[in-house]
């Protein structure tokens, strides 16, 4: 199995969750590469309330690598990459990462009533029909 290599430090230093959520999205993207594959096709960095059709919170934010190692996200979010992200202690951030698929992590505010909001902004469209548009995230 390949692993995730040269992920971002979120054990050493306070990060806010949105500079987190897109260095962490850069990472999958040289992963991907690394890997052979085409982040325009294998990773995604969006908007809960856009990953999950019942949701509405534009408070989360999911970086997604479909392709990646068998249950990346599951590993990741509870700890298995531990001088990168350190969970359950060890976290100096207001934020915590969970997963919804084994192929994603949710950057999830500590304190979802007082968090930031944000939007999506778009990019480019998607690389083929029915395949999400690519965005980046922006806080309102």
């Amino acid at each position: 199995m390949d692993r995730l290599i040269n992920l971002p430090d979120f054990v050493s230093k306070k990060v806010d969750m949105l500079t987190a959520a897109r260095q962490f999205k850069n990472a999958i993207d040289k992963n991907c590469r690394r890997m052979g594959m085409d982040p325009d096709w294998e990773t995604n960095i969006l908007l809960y309330k856009d990953y999950n059709n019942d949701s509405q919170s534009d408070k989360i934010i999911v970086v997604s690598f479909e392709a990646g190692p068998h249950d990346w996200g599951v590993s990741y979010s509870l700890g298995g990459y531990p001088k990168s992200y350190a969970w359950p202690s060890g976290n100096p951030n207001d934020w915590y990462l969970e997963c919804y698929y084994g192929f994603d992590v949710m950057f999830s505010p500590l304190d979802h009533d007082n968090a930031p909001s944000f939007k999506s902004k778009y990019l480019k469209d998607g690389p083929s029909p029915n395949m999400r548009d690519k965005v980046d995230i922006v806080r309102i």
